[in-house]
């Protein structure tokens, strides 16, 4: 596990298909589909840290 260098909370991350690293939040999420079907899984970090906007592209 790893630490946010924005916010300090520990992270996890992962690849995605297209192979761009990405850091998720360390509490599993159980959600339901629209078509019923309940998965579970993590939510992408970059949607709960409060200083997401220091790691966005373009960002001063």
């Amino acid at each position: 596990m790893s630490k946010c260098k924005g916010c300090g909370a520990e992270v996890q991350w992962i690849k995605t298909p297209s192979g761009k690293a990405m850091p998720l939040d360390m509490q599993r999420q159980t959600i339901v589909t629209l078509e019923g079907q309940v998965v579970s899984g993590f939510t992408s970090h970059f949607a709960t840290c409060p200083n997401d906007n220091n790691f966005r592209k373009g960002a001063n």
